[in-house]
C-alpha cells in the first residue's frame, strides 16, 4: 500500500473512531414521524406533549446511559405513505437511536413495516388497531392499547339496560374493522342485533345520510369510531334534527378537545376510554400533576399514550444497558411493568398489548366522568340519554 493511501486509511478510521466517541456521548435519538399537520394533528399534539414530558423528566434525571434524549421529529401529513418515507430517512440517513409512532393506525402501520425491514425496534406508541401487530413481525411493540380494549366496559352496561339493538358508525380504518368485530361479538352474546354498520372516509363532515338512516331504524345504541373533531359533529348534527339514540357512544368523547369544543351538545355523551386522570395507577397522580402544570389541561388518553411510550421506552433501554436493537427486542418481549395506562405486558408472538383495560366515561355537568367499570366510577351515568328537548 502506497504511504499516501496508508496515511488516508488511518485518517479515515481515527474519524470513524472519534465519531462512534462523540455517538457514544451525544444524546440519545429518537425519530417520530409525527402528525403536525392533517386530520390528525389536533390528536397526535396530546401525544406528543406526553410522549415530551417524558423526555423532559427523562433528561433532569440523567437521560438514559448516562445521555440526554432528543427527538428528530417530521410532519407526515396525517398520511401513511409519507409517514413510510419519512421512516426511511430517519433510519438511512438520520441514523436515529430509536424509533417510536406517532399517533394513528395508518401511519403506524406503515412505518413499522419500514422499522421491521431494517430490523430496526419499533415503539407502537399510538396504533391501536390490532391489525399491526398481527403481521408476523418481530421488533414492532404496542405500548398503547388495542382496539379491543376499547370495548371492555360497554358490555356490562348494555345487558343492565336491557339494550338490543345497535348502530355502529365508523370512520373508515384499520382499528375500526377490529372494533366492528368486537361489537358483533358483544352483540351476539346479549342476543341483539346491529341494525346499521356504516363507514365513512376521512376527512367526512357531513353524517346526514347516517343520521337519516339511525332515524328510520331508532337503534338503542350508537356506537362510533372517530376524532374528537367527529364526534362533535356528530352530537351537533344530531341536536340539529332532534333525534338521538338511548345511548351514544364515541371514542373521541374522551378527549378534551371534545369537552371544550362540543360544550352543550356533548353533554351526556359517552365516551370509550383508555386512561382518566382519575386511574390510580402506577405514576399516574404525579403524571397529571405533572402534564397540567405544563400545558394547564388535565391529560387524555392521547397524551397518557405517548408518556407510556416513553416510560417503556426507557425502562427497556435502561434495563438492557445499550442500544443494541436485537437485545432491546429481547427485553421488549418479556418486559413487564406498570405504567399510567396500566400495565405493559405484550404477546410475546405479536407484540400485542395485551395489559391495558378499556373505560366507559360520560359528559356529566360539563366534566368527563368515569362510568364504568363499576370499580372505578366517578359518577353515576345518565342512561338512557335526556331528549334534546328536556335540556
Amino acid at each position: 500500500m502506497k504511504r499516501r493511501e496508508m496515511l488516508g486509511s488511518a485518517a479515515a478510521l481515527a474519524t470513524g473512531l472519534g465519531h462512534a466517541a462523540r455517538a457514544q456521548t451525544g444524546p440519545i435519538r429518537i425519530g417520530v414521524a409525527l402528525s403536525q399537520t392533517g386530520d390528525l394533528a389536533d390528536s397526535a399534539a396530546h401525544y406528543f406533549k406526553g410522549f415530551d414530558l417524558w423526555r423532559r423528566q427523562q433528561n433532569a434525571k440523567g437521560g438514559l446511559l448516562g445521555r440526554q434524549v432528543e427527538f428528530v421529529t417530521y410532519d407526515d401529513r396525517s398520511d401513511a405513505a409519507t409517514a413510510a418515507r419519512l421512516y426511511e430517512r430517519l433510519i438511512t440517513s438520520d441514523n436515529v437511536d430509536l424509533l417510536a409512532s406517532s399517533l394513528g393506525s395508518a401511519a403506524t402501520a406503515t412505518g413499522s413495516a419500514v422499522a421491521e425491514k431494517h430490523k430496526r425496534v419499533f415503539i407502537n406508541g399510538g396504533g391501536a388497531a390490532e391489525k399491526i401487530q398481527q403481521r408476523g413481525f418481530k421488533y414492532v411493540f404496542q405500548t398503547a392499547a388495542r382496539t379491543g380494549a376499547y370495548l371492555d366496559a360497554m358490555e356490562p352496561m348494555v345487558r343492565q339496560h336491557g339494550f338490543k339493538t345497535f348502530a355502529y358508525i365508523s370512520r373508515d380504518y384499520a382499528a375500526s374493522r377490529d372494533i366492528e368485530g368486537t361489537l358483533r361479538g358483544i352483540v351476539d352474546r346479549v342476543g341483539g342485533k346491529l341494525v346499521l354498520v356504516g363507514y365513512f372516509p376521512q376527512g367526512t363532515v357531513d353524517y346526514s345520510s347516517q343520521i337519516a338512516q339511525a332515524r328510520q331504524l331508532d337503534p338503542d345504541v350508537w356506537v362510533s369510531l372517530g376524532y374528537p373533531n367527529e364526534a362533535i359533529e356528530m352530537v351537533r348534527q344530531l341536536r340539529a334534527v332532534n333525534y338521538l339514540p338511548r345511548a351514544f357512544i364515541c371514542n373521541g368523547v374522551a378527549q378534551e378537545d371534545f369537552l371544550k369544543a362540543a360544550g352543550k351538545d356533548g353533554e351526556e355523551a359517552l365516551g370509550f376510554s383508555l386512561y382518566e386522570p382519575s386511574l390510580k395507577s402506577a405514576g399516574n397522580t404525579a403524571f397529571v400533576a405533572a402534564f397540567n402544570q405544563a400545558y394547564n389541561y388535565l391529560p387524555g388518553y392521547y397524551a397518557a399514550f405517548g408518556f407510556a411510550a416513553g416510560t417503556v421506552t426507557g425502562e427497556a433501554v435502561t434495563r438492557t444497558g445499550s442500544l443494541d436493537q436485537d437485545k432491546l427486542r429481547d427485553t421488549l418481549v418479556t418486559l413487564r411493568m406498570d405504567n399510567v395506562l396500566g400495565r405493559y405486558e405484550v404477546d410475546p408472538k405479536t407484540g400485542m398489548q395485551m395489559g391495558v383495560s378499556g373505560l366507559l366515561v360520560q359528559i356529566l355537568n360539563g366534566k368527563r366522568e368515569v362510568v364504568g367499570p363499576e370499580e372505578f366510577r366517578t359518577a353515576t351515568p345518565v342512561i338512557p340519554l335526556h331528549p334534546w328537548s328536556q335540556r
